[in-house]
């Protein structure tokens, strides 16, 4: 009984201790809408508000258009408590559903919802989704809907997606572009989504489209999973890629199709005896993208004098600094342009310099970034130029030329020419007061003196002393080092793959370490992006697999190829296909990321030994 007490004593006195050492951070009450998501004609929902670090009455139940509401609210309660570099912070949150069923097609808002919580009156955001149209009975085709035999399955009811035949209309990947019809340079979206009725554990890209004849720039996506209506039905939708694309030929462009391995996930219905649940059973399918085309118009002809491809909306202008010039000493003249098209893609301006002026190799430097569908930024070309002349000279302004494909009509931006007067620099040379100088200075030239008689001395050749043979090794010696490390960086910036393999170890430590620091922060998405680019560019540049070509198949043929052991490959396969499916199945538990990133590290470990 006595160590009992005792041990309450010490338990009450630790705690205590550290609730006097901790310090609970205090949040001001906040009141949300949880984002709705679109729903499907005829189905319940919920409509959830939360009130997070606060207590108030429940509020009242929002008029939504197109739905009926059917009961709430219903409250939730939630708590959670953490602990950072000793600083202790609470978060308790209260959640109001709402049930209602959607009655008809539509977008739908929802208002300002007011709560009142510790004397202040909060309000929420308003917000819209959609309620889609119901499957078409008769499909996408026409013909009956769902799979073989006539099923008819649902995005939105597992009940429906029993284990079976998959219909050619239950999944689909598309590749689509944001218009139909474009100019040369005319930048085009390109998208690639996956259509499913079904959930994806895992979803693997065989063989990629192939984008000929454009320019391509990769646009970020998000990987979340929504619900859309298309050609009749609805479907859970990711989007795969974006791209920012830029015919470089009129003409109809097509994307041939590419080829994908999905494991979808179907359940079948099992008999518990007092009840009845669903269990998930998992089917391997292989499917193809469409094939989708382009039609690119050429541009107009005549095209005009200066036109060297720029389209979009620009404008140009060009500046020399300094203005005042002096001979023998460096400046720059910037040619800028700005707006927004193939900014990325401009050409160099051809310039013609004043004869008695110097001109370098220009320096291209790009600043540009993708705004919504099309690319806007910096160009500037500087050229550097050093006056060897005095006097006045003239730099003629070359006007830029570009096609606005808006307007259908070619645009002439005129550059003013600048004038410019170059003064004599420190380092000009002048003849008559440098050549006094020069007379002034002359030292080493002495008068001839007549030798004593009986003095002579016999001549002291230089080729006959020590150290000028000592000085003629050491040049030579200079000179074939010198040869040899200039033979060398040749050598070395011609092997590109031999610098990838080099460099490949450490590049993929530091992928690693953001991995790392991803898997520590808790950010299980970012977390596997970062350790599959990781392990990706480091099998690239080990092995010398060009990044369109990583694909699954590829890698596993290249390290076979290389000796890599078989439990090595398949670690590596384990880690990529894992790193894939979080990509649209939540994965983000530590226990979790902690071993697929102590796999990865084993993996390169074992390839490098």
């Amino acid at each position: 009984m006595m160590n009992i007490s005792r041990f309450r004593l010490y338990a009450t006195l630790l705690l205590l201790t550290l609730v006097g050492s901790l310090t609970v951070a205090a949040q001001q009450p906040q009141f949300a809408l949880v984002p709705p998501r679109s729903v499907v004609e005829g189905r319940n929902f919920n409509l959830t508000f939360r009130l997070t670090d606060g207590e108030g009455n429940a509020p009242s139940a929002p008029q939504l258009p197109h739905c009926r509401l059917l009961y709430g609210p219903s409250t939730s309660t939630m708590q959670s408590t953490q602990i950072v570099n000793g600083r202790m912070s609470s978060t308790y949150s209260i959640d109001y559903t709402f049930v209602y069923r959607a009655e008809e097609a539509g977008e739908v808002v929802v208002p300002e919802v007011s709560i009142s919580s510790g004397g202040k009156a909060l309000r929420s955001r308003s917000a819209t989704f959609n309620i889609l149209p119901s499957d078409n009975p008769q499909g996408a085709g026409g013909a009956a809907a769902g799979g073989q035999g006539g099923r008819n399955v649902h995005a939105d009811d597992h009940s429906t997606q029993t284990p079976g035949a998959v219909g050619k209309d239950d999944l689909l990947v598309r590749v689509s572009f944001s218009k139909s019809k474009v100019y040369e340079q005319e930048p085009v979206v390109a998208t690639i989504k996956v259509y499913t009725k079904y959930d994806i554990s895992s979803f693997m890209v065989t063989t990629q489209p192939a984008f000929e004849g454009f320019l391509c720039e990769e646009l970020p996506v998000n990987l979340e999973m929504n619900l859309e209506h298309y050609n009749g039905q609805n479907y859970h939708t990711a989007v795969l890629k974006r791209l920012l694309l830029y015919p470089q030929k009129p003409g109809k462009l097509s994307v041939n199709s590419g080829k994908y391995e999905v494991t979808i996930v179907q359940y079948e219905s099992v008999n518990m005896g007092f009840f009845r649940t669903q269990r998930p059973v998992e089917k391997k399918l292989n499917t193809s993208s469409n094939a989708a085309s382009l039609t690119v118009e050429a541009l107009p002809e005549p095209r005009p004098a200066g036109f060297n491809g720029a389209v979009g909306t620009f404008t140009a202008s060009a500046i020399l600094s300094p203005e005042l010039l002096k001979t023998n000493e460096a400046a720059t003249y910037s040619y800028t342009v700005k707006g927004t098209g193939n900014i990325k893609f401009l050409n160099t301006p051809q310039m013609e310099f004043p004869a008695g002026i110097d001109v370098y190799t220009p320096k291209t430097e790009i600043d540009a970034h993708v705004a919504g569908a099309n690319m806007s930024g910096t160009h500037t070309t500087v050229y550097t130029i050093v006056p060897q002349e005095q006097g006045a000279f003239s730099i003629s302004g070359v006007p830029f030329v570009y096609f606005d494909p808006d307007k259908h009509e070619y645009r002439t931006i005129d550059i003013q020419d600048i004038n410019i007067k170059v003064a004599r620099g420190a380092a000009t040379s002048s003849a008559v007061p440098e050549q006094k100088a020069l007379n002034t200075e002359i030292n080493d030239i002495l008068h001839i003196h007549a030798l004593k008689g009986g003095e002579h001395k016999a001549p002291a050749y230089v080729v006959s002393s020590l150290w000028y043979w000592l000085a003629y090794a050491v040049l030579l010696l200079g000179l074939v080092s010198v040869v040899l490390i200039y033979r060398r960086n040749i050598r070395l910036n011609a092997d590109v793959a031999g610098r990838k393999l080099a460099r490949a170890g450490r590049v993929a430590s530091k992928r690693l370490k953001e991995a790392r620091g991803y898997m520590q922060r808790h950010e299980g998405e970012k977390f596997y992006e970062a350790l599959s680019q990781a392990l990706r560019g480091y099998v690239g540049d080990k092995f010398g697999i060009a990044p369109s070509q990583l694909v699954r198949d590829n890698i596993a043929s290249r390290l076979e190829e290389r000796g890599v052991g078989e439990g090595t490959v398949k670690e590596v396969l384990d880690v990529l296909d894992t790193c894939e499916m979080a990509r649209f199945t939540p994965m983000g538990s530590d226990t979790e990321m902690s071993a697929m990133y102590n796999k990865a590290v084993e993996a390169i470990r074992s390839i490098e030994k």
